[in-house]
């Protein structure tokens, strides 16, 4: 289990662990002062989710990022537990981290000019017990891009890792002429009402 400390300023009054090894979702948390450790769910997501396939996606995520904060507070019960899961979906297809340049260029080609969604979903548990679940859907439209606007994007960022095949948090935001809802969402977690969550679990404070 690895620490963030790198941007600390608040202090838990329970230690906190992100169940999640996503890049953005621990940058998100930096960035608003927590500290927090880092145990990655060994969770099955695949067989989870064949299990949960036919319920809406913004159930799915919840359920995926139950399964995986449940698996670590299991380890760790006296810690309180984060965990988050994101489904990028265009007309019911859903677009999974591409996992190579080539699989980017091609999930971009199909989202250019296209209006798609990111679902997000995060829940907190301590004890092996669910104390706040949310899920939030952000409606983005992207801007008809060029096989060379793309394939440029793809070369400087390599979002092979990232929902979609863009990586919002930095130059992919300017692939979209819209979004409708949270940037933090859109990244991988909907970061204000979890922090209202902890803060009205007792958990963080600025005092």
């Amino acid at each position: 289990m690895s620490r963030s400390l790198e941007y600390s300023s608040i202090k838990p009054k329970i230690s906190i662990i992100l169940a999640s090894g996503s890049a953005s979702r621990k940058m998100m948390l930096e960035e608003a002062g927590i500290e927090f450790d880092i145990h990655v769910s060994n969770t099955d997501e695949d067989k989870i989710k064949k299990d949960i396939a036919s319920k809406p996606f913004s159930e799915q995520v919840i359920s995926l990022a139950k399964a995986k904060a449940k698996s670590v507070s299991n380890i760790y019960p006296e810690s309180i537990v984060i965990g988050g899961d994101q489904i990028c979906e265009l007309n019911e297809t859903i677009f999974n981290k591409p996992g190579s340049k080539e699989q980017a260029v091609k999930n971009l080609q199909l989202l250019s000019g296209q209006s798609h969604y990111q679902n997000s979903g995060v829940c907190i548990y301590k004890n092996s017990e669910c104390l706040w679940e949310y899920s939030e859907t952000v409606e983005l439209k992207m801007h008809d891009l060029t096989e060379e606007e793309i394939i440029n994007y793809v070369e400087i960022e390599n979002p092979i890792n990232a929902a979609g095949a863009y990586k919002f948090e930095s130059l992919g935001c300017n692939l979209f002429s819209y979004v409708k809802g949270s940037s933090f969402s859109v990244r991988g977690m909907p970061l204000i009402p979890l922090l209202n969550a902890l803060r009205e679990l007792g958990i963080i404070s600025l005092k």
